[in-house]
């Protein structure tokens, strides 16, 4: 199992110099509102691709006291009693790179990125169902990326032939051949897309069938893609000319209403109960937080049990609408699961149904 040993942060963030050592299994950090505690977590999702669970500028990441200095993120990172020293910082104060023992090549990269994943919970996902549609692609689109590091990839290029497909409708006067090719070139990320979130759904509802059983926390639901062009072309990632004709037939209709009518970009990703259909956007924000955390905890068993992957875990202001269920789940994640597991909050009593085993770090 890998996990972090220890963070250094230099004008990072509201941090000049800020040391931590951590532990391989649950680790808390306490401090008052606005001391960086959440800093601390986005600076170790800084150390895979992306730019962190704030998705920041990285202008933005640089402590503010100090704009003309680049910032700098160290970390130890241990797999099976290997240490690697990880570096994540910033280049001209707008482009991110990251180090494995000082070596920026691929190759060390990757290997880097096949040692473990980040899964994160944020605040603002207590309110998942109720939220926009692209919040919850983007949920998804993130659980899928633990285990495909290359699925970014595709969604990036798909946008980028969406927009492509729209500026050559918006200018009328295009070459038939050239839009044709962005078309097929969108059928063939799209499907990738709609394939993948298929898939991974119906490994999460199939891994939350089988913990609601085991564990008994008792919340009955499936996930499913709500999008009507994909639920009546099912086929379309084995028959991508009923992706690119209707793209065609689209065309006309796309240039008025700007954008692309159809594609995974329209799709919701909606939660319903099993027995009676019943929608989980009707739900309190403490229930929404139990599915939430019921997804992340199938998440992780499938990460581990199937394609052993430990996960790292972030769990920011964990402890709001923190109900007997929620304390049950988080338990369990922090007890029971083989993974590293990180939570903010700002009194360590919040923390007090926690095993004597976690470790406390506190920022003042």
């Amino acid at each position: 199992m890998g996990y972090f040993k220890e963070i250094n942060l230099n004008n990072y963030r509201n941090f000049e110099n800020f040391f931590l050592e951590f532990r391989g299994g649950c680790n808390v950090i306490l401090g008052q509102n606005g001391s960086g505690k959440t800093n601390v977590l986005e600076s170790l999702s800084l150390l895979e691709k992306g730019r962190g669970f704030r998705k920041e500028k990285i202008e933005n990441l640089i402590n503010f006291n100090n704009k003309n200095k680049d910032f700098k993120i160290f970390s130890l990172f241990n797999n099976q009693n290997i240490n690697y020293n990880i570096s994540a910082f910033s280049l001209n104060r707008n482009k991110k790179k990251i180090a494995v023992n000082d070596n920026s090549d691929l190759n060390s990269i990757k290997h880097f990125e096949s040692l473990f994943s980040i899964i994160y919970f944020l605040p603002e996902m207590e309110r998942l169902f109720i939220s926009s549609p692209s919040f919850r692609r983007n949920f998804l689109d993130r659980l899928i990326f633990n285990f495909n590091k290359e699925y970014n990839i595709i969604v990036n290029k798909y946008k980028k032939a969406i927009t492509e497909r729209q500026l050559l409708l918006k200018d009328q006067k295009y070459d038939e051949n050239w839009i044709q090719n962005i078309e097929n070139n969108i059928a063939e990320y799209g499907s990738t897309i709609y394939k993948n979130r298929e898939e991974h759904i119906n490994v999460l509802n199939k891994t939350l069938k089988t913990i609601n059983s085991s564990k008994h926390f008792s919340k009955d639901f499936i996930l499913k893609i709500q999008d009507n062009f994909y639920e009546s072309n099912k086929q379309i990632d084995e028959n991508k000319n009923i992706y690119v004709s209707q793209l065609y037939l689209n065309r006309k209709k796309d240039f008025f209403q700007g954008g692309c009518s159809i594609g995974p970009h329209r799709s919701d990703i909606i939660g319903l109960n099993e027995l009676n259909n019943f929608n989980l956007n009707q739900l309190s924000t403490g229930q929404q937080k139990t599915v939430v955390l019921l997804i992340i905890l199938a998440q992780s068993e499938y990460l581990i049990n199937e394609l052993n992957l430990h996960p790292i875990i972030l769990l920011d202001e964990i402890c709001s609408h923190l109900d007997d269920s929620n304390r049950e789940l988080l338990l369990y994640l922090t007890n029971q699961l083989k993974a590293q597991v990180f939570m903010t909050g700002t009194e360590k009593n919040f923390f007090s149904f926690l095993s004597t085993k976690a470790h406390y770090c506190n920022i003042t």
